[in-house]
């Protein structure tokens, strides 16, 4: 067997339907011995831990490490992988997603090659049925190969600012005295643009390795107080540290991602049901009130005026349309449904000039 070069923790949490097709997609890659598979079941209620079992008592299964734990949350099992993970680089696979198949023979050349603390790729998403429906650009085609981690490229992440653990793979010495936030939404938000600060090369790739489903019941379909919340903690949290850096040299990427984690906290409130409406504005406002303080005082360094935050009428604009979406959605039966059954085959929209390609399928 060949030395493993890549830790992937798998955070499972009822999950059943989707997870044989997760770990399939994993173990069929060309160089999977290379791969160590951490499989945190995050005490599933249903047929999930049976199915990660079952798979493990395979011979292409037979290295997975299985962790059982009690149900805290998708922070505590990335955690828990983490802590578990031997390989030099580390990366992430959700157990209702799926990898690529040519995953492991792009990647893997290039840990082999010691080329970057970070490798970038773009993301599909797929539907319960397995079907592409759309696609994520998450690396600028002007950036692609290998660069400095420095200013001009944290403002570039910045920009994007999606967040995605699952999209990337990193050195392990960047997550050393890092976790994610134990119960809150939003954990990767409040993680991801820090790890970026720690890492010092980049290496961009305009390929499609990873895709990610859209399915009824996530975090992502749904606007709660404790969505709200937990992006409302991610701005809070990125302009302490312009706070505490005092106009430090990432002064100006923590601004970015304040202003990021803002607004997309400022969408939250405007999907809120009503009787979470009046906590949420609130919360929201108080941030406000906090960055007007904080310009105050940057200005009076004599470094610069930060724009003001207009963000009330938005957020009641936005709650409108929001609201006129989902009447259509009603009205129509375009809404998500939980999928009954597992997902047949992965199959990509192609894109222009590429051919279609299955990723995985169900076992």
């Amino acid at each position: 067997m060949q030395k493993a070069l890549l830790s992937i923790v798998i955070p499972a949490y009822n999950v059943e339907h989707f997870i044989g097709a997760s770990l399939t997609s994993a173990l069929h890659q060309s160089r999977a011995e290379e791969i160590e598979l951490i499989v945190v079941d995050d005490g599933s209620t249903d047929h999930t831990l049976e199915r990660i079992r079952a798979v493990q008592e395979t011979e292409a299964g037979r290295h997975i490490k299985v962790i059982h734990q009690e149900n805290r949350g998708v922070s505590a099992a990335r955690n828990a992988g983490i802590a578990c993970a031997t390989c030099p680089y580390i990366g992430f696979l959700d157990a209702d997603d799926v990898w690529d198949v040519r995953f492991s023979e792009i990647i893997l050349p290039l840990l082999n090659a010691d080329s970057a603390d970070i490798i970038e790729f773009n993301l599909g998403i797929v539907n319960t049925d397995g079907m592409q429906i759309d696609r994520m650009q998450l690396v600028d085609p002007a950036t692609l190969g290998k660069r400095p981690c420095d200013l001009p490229a944290l403002m570039e992440f910045a920009k994007v600012c999606q967040a995605f653990p699952v999209a990337r793979v990193y050195r392990r010495e960047l997550w050393d005295g890092v976790d994610f936030p134990v119960g809150r939404v939003y954990e990767d938000f409040a993680t991801i643009p820090f790890i970026y600060t720690r890492a010092r090369t980049l290496y961009r790739l305009a390929d499609e390795l990873y895709y990610y489903r859209r399915r009824a019941g996530s975090i992502t379909q749904r606007a709660t107080l404790h969505s709200v919340t937990g992006i409302a903690l991610c701005a809070e949290e990125a302009l302490e540290r312009c706070e505490a850096g005092a106009i430090g040299t990432l002064d100006a990427y923590w601004l970015a991602i304040f202003h990021k984690a803002f607004r997309y906290a400022c969408i939250q409130a405007s999907r809120v049901p009503m009787n979470a409406l009046r906590e949420s504005m609130k919360m929201i406002d108080d941030i406000a009130a906090r960055y007007r303080r904080f310009a105050g005082t940057r200005g009076t360094r004599g470094a610069g005026t930060l724009p003001a935050l207009q963000y009330r009428s938005r957020i009641f604009i936005d709650r409108r349309i929001f609201q006129a979406k989902q009447l259509v959605k009603h009205t129509f039966g375009l809404q998500l449904r939980p999928s009954r059954q597992a997902p047949r085959v992965i199959q990509p929209e192609p894109q222009a000039g590429l051919s279609s390609r299955a990723t995985a399928s169900s076992r």
